[in-house]
């Protein structure tokens, strides 16, 4: 599962945003990888030239699935199932990579969306599992950087293509273009009220406030969810202040956030959302949000943490914290 999706802020501030849905635990924390700092791919060494933050977890190597880096180059990964295509062999003239391992080759070789058009074909992606869950998964994912443009990165072909993403949304499965067209069934989709008709004599009117939103979808498949949040992505005011970017987008996601037991995989697992994460790509901050609380925690990279030498990862205690109104003076 899982939802992403960029905003800019009334005065041009830029973010890239996500939920983790997934039914396996992924028990991720925050982490801050720094630059030039060593990874060991399954295929060799890799080195960061750029350091990085984003939600990760520690399994013989780090493995992320988001995260902005020093440059304020934005990616997330999503579940492509059915569709992600890798090559069987490696290449010995291309940087050869699981699936998995891109994201921290991106976020710590490349600093805009236009280096990574040129740099693309550097990749090859190979069919190797994650060594300690045993599949491969299939991916896709969305970039953005300081300029505010949006791409996704898909392999249906075999080979990693750059598209253009006009909305600034992306789900799962099928590919981005099939979700384009998809957003022809919902022309009718509106913030405003339907005005009255009348049927020969008769008068029909909307029941009441909200009535343009009508036929919206409310599933959580990927394609509604892929029309919810391009709509409420589209006309969702997103304030002046990063305090009030922050806050829409947190108001978007809540949109397309599962609660634990209301979707359940065909092996028993729930399919929730175990973390909400939003990247700021101009100030280099990364909001977490766990399912555990309704705090959001906030992470900004700073020189001390991309000069380290080793990784840093944060704790974090999530807590339900409520204010008692009762003990507040009025």
């Amino acid at each position: 599962m899982c939802t992403s999706l960029t905003l800019t802020s009334h005065a041009e501030h830029h973010f890239l945003a996500r939920t983790m849905d997934f039914g396996f635990q992924l028990d991720g924390r925050p982490v801050v990888i720094p630059r030039n700092y060593e990874w060991k791919s399954q295929q060799g060494i890799q080195k960061t030239k750029y350091g990085f933050a984003g939600t990760g977890r520690n399994l013989e190597e780090y493995f992320l699935a988001e995260g902005v880096n020093e440059k304020g180059f934005a990616v997330a990964e999503l579940y492509f199932p059915n569709e992600a295509k890798y090559n069987t062999t490696t290449q010995k003239e291309k940087v050869n990579l699981a699936p998995h391992e891109f994201i921290m080759w991106l976020l710590g070789q490349i600093g805009s969306i236009s280096e990574l058009r040129e740099r693309i074909t550097e990749i090859n992606l190979v069919e190797e599992a994650i060594p300690m869950l045993g599949f491969i998964p299939p991916l896709h994912f969305i970039v953005t950087d300081k300029t505010g443009e949006t791409v996704v990165l898909e392999s249906d072909s075999g080979e990693m293509v750059v598209k253009s993403n006009p909305v600034g949304v992306m789900t799962n499965s099928p590919d981005l273009s099939w979700h384009l067209k998809n957003l022809n069934n919902y022309l009718n989709i509106q913030p405003t009220n339907f005005p009255a008709k009348k049927i020969d004599e008769y008068v029909i009117q909307p029941f009441g406030q909200g009535s343009g939103t009508f036929g919206l979808p409310g599933g959580y498949t990927s394609p509604e969810r892929f029309a919810r949040a391009t709509f409420l992505r589209a006309l969702t005011d997103t304030g002046e202040t990063i305090e009030e970017g922050v806050n829409a987008i947190f108001k978007i996601l809540n949109n397309v956030t599962i609660p634990k037991g209301v979707d359940i995989k065909d092996d028993g697992s729930s399919d929730y959302t175990q973390y909400r994460a939003a990247l700021d790509v101009t100030e280099l901050t990364y909001y977490f949000n766990p399912y555990e609380s309704p705090e959001v925690f906030k992470l900004t990279l700073d020189e001390t943490l991309l000069a380290k030498k080793e990784p840093t990862e944060f704790a974090y205690a999530a807590t339900f914290k409520t204010t008692d109104l009762n003990t507040k003076n009025t």
